[in-house]
């Protein structure tokens, strides 16, 4: 197995100890190897298994930190999941020959389903649940719910999964592939695990739904003028299904008799709350597992606070079990009027303080302490409100080095902009501001690290089949980057990657912004940036949005010195890169399930958010090498 050292040993003893040794608060134990062991086994599974949903894509959780943080961070589920996330991720790298990629590799399409008459909104995310923590791929039980941005009927859902997840064709059989049934499952793609309208407004899912630790439950807000509510849904296998699989079109209703109690796993039930009288445009709900809270915002700047929302804790379970209910300590009767009058981003809370952050379509960053008061500096400025001025994205938290980032597609001083500030006060560090490059065009969506910035401080040795090797640390400070992609406004190469560096105190490099790339394209809109480690590999992918193909792109950032060419990704099956296709106009949030060794169960999962040579669709990538 990888073994991890360090110059600085306490904190990252204590990282292996807590993080990955055998995390109480959930039941899992990983193991890290100390110089001359010998390789430790793979992890052990546990009751919950592994949530990737949005708020993963918003808090990052570095492997080395002073050693409060990473006691306080010890109760956030996120950053345990994150840490074994690594831990596993090393454990198959350490067990694969190490293949540097000269050339792109391929990336094709193992499925695509129809969502009806709905899409999957843009710059939000489907949620993934994997029951076995060891990463083996479990073809009943692993599933993928996708929220549909279509209002709900008799023949169309408005939110719906599917299992059998990993099969297709590429590169071979998948190894959820059957045997084929005329009309009844073509024996090759997912199936639908269960399909749903659920509606008390006659409403949509505009926005990210959120899966709970065990995956038995999911919660969701459906939206429509002047309306947004709240569900939780413990889902029933099988509902709603057709008599073809691949079909999501017979769901099964739900628009009266809403529990009062929280609902038990695998009935099929559903639970209903108002939140207030405007619609949710932007806001999908962030459940602090913790406490059992979820946090929603809506398109008139209230920022609401729901308890008892799984009912995992001790004051529901005795309580009677009841069914979600708005915090009446939070704001007023459980909604907080934050002085922003537009529509706010999803809210994301820091594991470690506890403080709530929101970015609103005034271009402003809000800063809550868990009480509900504005932390110091809050509200901070950080686009100019127009069109694309506002905040659109939720915010990233560095829960670890204690700073969150922001983006605005335009600012006071017409760029776009990328900005740092500190999760306890927007005062003090002083906010950092990089800039990206022409505003005003469009607004940007969220960035992402690169994998050097999570491994900061760490130098690895790696024992193959025996043999041991050394590499130079990718976490090395001089590689530490958060990257975006934006509109520079040079005529012919709009669409450029940016990268912006840090110092060795995490805090990042104000003014311009290095430009890594820029792309032969018309000026578009962009989905959010997501970043993962493909063995070896470090690469970000993104999707042009409301775009003819191709329009996804993706580029490999494991050496900045030698930075491959960019790839216009072919994900209809051919080999010609640079081909025109893609994904009808554009993609929504992706998710990557890139914890298994086996490629067909590591893979790239979106929906399309608009019509297109394949859209309406929720879709399933293989990419060739990804392990």
């Amino acid at each position: 197995m990888r073994k991890t050292f360090s110059a600085s040993p306490l904190p990252l003893c204590f990282l292996c100890v807590l993080g990955l040794f055998g995390c109480s608060s959930n039941g899992q134990s990983l193991i890290t190897n100390l110089p001359g062991e010998q390789p430790a086994t793979q992890p052990t599974e546990h009751a919950n298994g592994i949530v990737q949903d949005w708020s993963m894509r918003h808090l990052a959780y570095p492997r080395f930190g002073e050693i409060n943080t990473m006691i306080a961070l010890q109760q956030d589920p996120r950053a345990l999941l994150s840490w074994q996330a690594a831990e596993r991720e090393d454990f198959h790298r350490a067990r694969t020959p190490q293949r540097f990629v000269d050339a792109p590799v391929e990336t094709t399409r193992d499925w695509s389903i129809s969502l009806g008459g709905g899409t999957t909104a843009p710059a939000m995310y489907p949620a993934k649940f994997t029951f076995d923590v060891n990463a083996t791929a479990n073809c009943a039980t692993d599933f993928i719910v996708y929220p549909v941005n279509v209002a709900g009927s008799g023949t169309q859902p408005n939110i719906v999964a599917f299992n059998n997840l990993y099969s297709g064709t590429n590169p071979s059989n998948g190894i959820c592939n059957r045997t084929a049934v005329g009309g009844v499952d073509d024996g090759v793609s997912a199936t639908t695990f269960w399909s749903y309208n659920i509606q008390a407004a006659g409403g949509r899912v505009a926005t990210s739904p959120a899966l709970s630790l065990d995956g038995t439950k999911v919660a969701f807000v459906e939206t429509a003028a002047g309306a947004a509510h709240f569900h939780v849904l413990a889902w029933k296998s099988g509902d709603g299904v057709a008599a073809n699989l691949q079909s999501v079109i017979t769901p099964r209703t739900i628009n009266s008799g809403f529990a009062t109690l929280a609902p038990v796993a695998g009935t099929g039930t559903a639970t209903d709350l108002t939140l207030g009288s405007s619609s949710d445009t932007l806001s999908s709900p962030f459940v602090d597992y913790a406490n059992d809270f979820a946090y929603i915002g809506n398109d008139t700047g209230t920022l609401f606070r729901v308890t008892h929302v799984f009912c995992t804790n001790p004051d529901c379970t005795n309580g009677g079990s009841p069914a979600p209910i708005l915090d009446g300590n939070w704001g007023s009767g459980g909604g907080l009027a934050t002085a922003c009058s537009g529509q706010l981003t999803s809210p994301v809370v820091d594991g470690r303080t506890g403080n709530i952050f929101v970015g609103c379509s005034d271009g402003k960053l809000y800063g809550f302490t868990p009480a509900g008061a504005p932390i110091p500096g809050s509200p901070l400025i950080v686009g100019n409100g127009t069109v694309t001025g506002g905040i659109v994205d939720p915010p990233m938290i560095d829960a670890v080095n204690g700073f969150a980032y922001v983006v605005s597609g335009n600012s006071a001083g017409g760029s776009s902009v990328l900005v740092q500030a500190g999760t306890t006060s927007f005062s003090s560090p002083t906010p950092v501001t990089a800039t990206l490059g022409q505003g005003g065009l469009f607004s940007i969506h969220a960035p992402a690290f690169n994998e050097a910035y999570f491994a900061s401080g760490f130098t690895t040795v790696a024992n193959v089949q025996g043999t041991t090797s050394s590499n130079t640390s990718p976490g090395t400070i001089s590689n530490w980057q958060i990257l975006e992609w934006a509109n520079s406004g040079v005529a012919g190469t709009p669409v450029t990657l940016y990268g912006v560096g840090f110092n060795s105190s995490h805090v990042m490099t104000s003014g311009a912004a290095g430009n890594f790339l820029e792309l032969p394209s018309s000026s578009v809109e962009l989905s959010p940036v997501t970043e993962f480690m493909n063995g070896s590999t470090d690469e970000v992918f993104v999707s042009g949005l409301l775009n003819a193909p191709p329009n996804i792109i993706e580029y490999n950032i494991t050496n900045f010195a030698n930075l491959f060419p960019n790839v216009l990704m072919p994900v209809n099956g051919t080999s010609a890169v640079g081909a025109s296709i893609g994904e009808g106009s554009g993609t929504s949030g992706m998710v990557v399930d890139n914890v298994s060794a086996s490629t067909q169960a590591s893979s790239i999962y979106f929906g399309v958010p608009s019509p297109g040579s394949n859209g309406n669709s929720a879709v399933k990538l293989t990419q060739s090498g990804l392990h």
